[in-house]
């Protein structure tokens, strides 16, 4: 026998029982709290601002009530309160505030999935879920491993993109006449999405010109063509810059590896640090020095000495954020990055 679909009743981002219970148990976040209270005995909660929390599985009643599930409008009012206001809060280190984001998230994608919801409305909801995940991927590439996993982000950064994919597959095998297909502006939105897939798995795997972007420099990737592949990243839109500029660790160390054989000088032939500066997309001189003293070459004022038996290639140098991409990231709205035309 089919279960019986589920429609969410609660109108708020937060069910009343759960914020109740939470600020009983004092589990509110600092940034759910009424100003002025954080650091009372029991703080009050600011419900315009206490958003629900992820459950685990195992709380499957509280899980499959509908008093305790969001609507698909309310869960895409609570995507745009968390990535319009909350993204920006400057009251506390951002991975902090990357950490609350990331959990309330988990949880309007878990009251998607019970409801069962439509993929037209799915998508809405889906797609700056998936750019909140690839603008973090870069924003927190230098915190370490105790404030910030990649490894967790990329996976629910794919878990997210596969899923928006497959509902633009469904989109697309409905009738041309169809009002739940894709509109022109939301067919762009996919081409951009099937790109981003492919930046975030450069190596793995024509129709819009970002998407033929981003297979190329995929290509590059995989073929070590590394001049391709740097020259591709600065025509991206800079959403797919964030994602693939941290591929550059391994494309330096494999183009160090293939410079070392193929400039391998026994005679003390130089190769510019600029060009190399260049060619890499290292921010400036010093970057490039320190990167090759840690491959194991020496470098004068303005050469490197690239020596075969020189190259240590057991490891990858660490992720440096790229000047080019930050002084764009200065420019924009994150809310208008990651929200795109939902604000």
């Amino acid at each position: 026998m089919q279960a019986k679909q589920v429609t969410g009743r609660c109108m708020s981002m937060c069910p009343d029982k759960e914020i109740k219970w939470r600020e009983e148990q004092k589990l509110l976040h600092i940034l759910e709290m009424v100003t002025g209270t954080e650091n009372s005995p029991r703080p009050t909660a600011d419900r315009k601002k206490v958003v629900k929390s992820f459950a685990r599985s195992a709380a499957g009643k509280y899980l499959l009530d509908p008093n305790n599930l969001r609507p698909p409008d309310v869960l895409l009012h609570t995507v745009k309160y968390l990535l319009t206001e909350v993204i920006k809060t400057d009251k506390i280190p951002w991975h902090i505030v990357y950490d609350f984001i990331m959990d309330r998230l988990r949880s309007v994608r878990q009251d998607m999935v019970v409801q069962e919801i439509a993929f037209e409305k799915s998508i809405d909801i889906l797609q700056p879920i998936v750019m909140f995940y690839a603008y973090s991927s870069y924003r927190l590439s230098e915190e370490p491993l105790a404030h910030f996993d990649p490894h967790i982000n990329k996976t629910h950064l794919l878990e997210c993109l596969k899923r928006l994919l497959c509902y633009y597959d469904e989109s697309g095998r409905l009738k041309e006449d169809s009002p739940l297909r894709l509109d022109k502006k939301q067919i762009n939105f996919r081409f951009l999405f099937e790109a981003l897939y492919l930046v975030t798995n450069a190596g793995d795997v024509a129709a819009n010109e970002i998407l033929q972007l981003s297979f190329s420099l995929s290509m590059s990737y995989r073929q070590n063509n590394f001049v391709r592949f740097c020259r591709l990243i600065e025509k991206l839109p800079i959403q797919l810059q964030c994602v693939a500029a941290l591929h550059l660790p391994e494309i330096r160390r494999c183009a160090f590896k293939i410079m070392s054989v193929a400039y391998n000088s026994k005679n003390n032939l130089m190769f510019p640090l600029e060009l190399l500066k260049n060619l890499l997309l290292f921010n400036n001189i010093v970057d490039v020095k320190n990167c090759c003293d840690f491959y194991g070459f020496k470098c004068t004022k303005n050469d490197v000495v690239f020596v075969k038996s020189d190259f240590d290639g057991s490891k990858t140098n660490s992720f440096i954020h790229l000047d080019f991409i930050d002084d764009v990231l200065q420019t924009v709205d994150i809310c208008d990055l990651v929200l795109m035309n939902l604000k």
